[in-house]
């Protein structure tokens, strides 16, 4: 009985080992996920922003370029706070790799705490807060700009509507100007001769 219980001891260690690498793998494949999906959504939602201001909304109205700037804004600092996260994250991988160093030669070593894997959690969570305040930002730009259809915004002007608001006759012709008869010539003012004293 007493053989029976190390061994017991050690397939619940090395059950917990490979549970415990399994997680880190799927933890690790997660955050890589996560950091793909966060900078492809940014490049896409800031590229279509800009498709929108070029062929839907050319001449957007000039109150509602406030919100199109604060979201370009916000769109650059997500996508740099995630990027500035990939930097953060590998100075984490490597803190960890020298921690672990360090309490393997010195059994009293404390771990220390990893800044940097702190920094990289600011950056994710900033990034979502940056995104989404961005696209919160475009959608009033674009509803603003999409509620104003009867301004001139694209606005073609259909015959059935010329009709609606009456018969208006097309301005006169312009043509060359009447050709004026030259003026006849005057005689030149004549001198009179003052008699002198």
């Amino acid at each position: 009985m007493a053989d029976e219980e190390p061994d017991d001891g050690q397939r619940k260690y090395d059950r917990y080992l490979s549970e415990r690498n399994q997680l880190i793998d799927a933890a690790r494949e997660s955050a890589r996920t996560f950091d793909k999906a966060v900078l492809a959504f940014g490049s896409a939602v800031f590229g279509f922003s800009i498709a929108f201001l070029k062929d839907i909304a050319p001449t957007p109205a000039p109150e509602t370029l406030k919100w199109l700037g604060a979201a370009w804004i916000l769109f650059s600092l997500g996508l740099l706070a995630i990027l500035l996260s990939f930097l953060l994250s590998h100075q984490a991988c490597m803190f960890g790799i020298e921690d672990i160093g360090k309490a393997l030669e010195d059994k009293d070593y404390k771990e220390a705490r990893n800044r940097w894997s702190i920094a990289t959690n600011w950056c994710n969570y900033l990034c979502v807060g940056f995104l989404f305040l961005g696209l919160l930002s475009w959608s009033v730009f674009a509803f603003e700009n999409l509620s104003q259809g009867d301004t001139q915004m694209n606005k073609v002007q259909t015959p059935t509507e010329k009709l609606e608001k009456g018969y208006v006759p097309p301005p006169p012709a312009k043509g060359p100007a009447p050709q004026r008869a030259p003026a006849p010539p005057t005689a030149p003012p004549t001198t009179q001769s003052v008699p002198k004293k």
